[in-house]
């Protein structure tokens, strides 16, 4: 072979070999960030024990039937133990498709047989998990008492001060359940007493705080349909009346 083609050829192979060297540092210093960044690791054992399956932010597992842990074993109802690293949160469920009693978790649980269901005395999380997803919790989430969080929502929502009962069943959600107040609210809007008066009296408020006036009564129909069936929020039905025609030639003005 000419000389100046051997060299050529042996330059081009170092220079190959340097590229491959370098994507495969890259990949596993993505690995390695990877590994310090927000992540969930989920357990077959308590004490972070047994079969073990790793998560990061943005897996979303609606169904765990027919999912295995890393080394091929049940997932679905079977999982003892949970860590929760690098400012990952966790939200469980009970049942599939993130239905049935939830729970969130930004810290780790040694032992899920220590965590109860919402409202049980006697059933808890150990081996009733069936589908759960992460995220990236905010590094500036505030700190909120539970007691302040569950009269705000009780007085947006239903417009009273919360009874012992709601106190009690709320703050064990907030503490025990890592509830934040959006679950909290959620939750509210989806009760009875939310459905029956809760969607009138937001739209009633609306009406008189945008339009000056009481609302008709196609008007409290439409929103409540709205508030019910959409999840609309008090602020939605707020907006929706200030592009009205009303609001327009009046500016809120009776």
């Amino acid at each position: 072979m000419n000389p100046g083609r051997l060299l050529l050829l042996l330059g081009l192979l170092s220079a190959t070999s340097a590229m491959q060297a370098q994507t495969r540092d890259r990949d596993q210093d993505r690995g390695r960030d990877r590994d310090r960044g927000p992540r969930v690791i989920v357990y077959d054992d308590a004490e972070y024990r047994g079969d073990r399956l790793v998560l990061y932010p943005g897996d979303s597992l609606e169904n765990l039937s027919g999912m295995t842990f890393g080394d091929g074993g049940r997932l679905n109802d079977r999982i003892s133990s949970i860590r929760v690293e690098g400012g990952a949160e966790v939200y469980v469920h009970a049942d599939a498709r993130f239905r049935g009693a939830v729970m969130r978790l930004t810290e780790n649980a040694r032992d899920l047989t220590g965590r109860l269901l919402p409202g049980s005395v006697s059933t808890s999380w150990n081996d009733r998990i069936s589908s759960l997803r992460v995220e990236a919790r905010r590094r500036d989430e505030p700190k909120a008492d539970p007691d302040i969080i569950i009269k705000r929502a009780f007085l947006d929502l239903l417009g009273r001060e919360p009874d012992q009962a709601g106190f009690r069943d709320y703050r064990s959600l907030i503490i025990d359940q890592g509830w934040t107040e959006t679950m909290v609210r959620d939750n509210i809007r989806r009760g009875d007493e939310f459905r029956r008066e809760g969607a009138d009296r937001i739209v009633r408020r609306a009406y008189l705080d945008v339009l000056g006036r009481e609302a008709d009564s196609d008007g409290l129909r439409f929103y409540r349909g709205r508030v019910l069936e959409k999840n609309w929020t008090e602020g939605d039905v707020r907006d929706a009346l200030r592009k009205s025609d009303e609001y327009r030639k009046t500016g809120g003005r009776p």
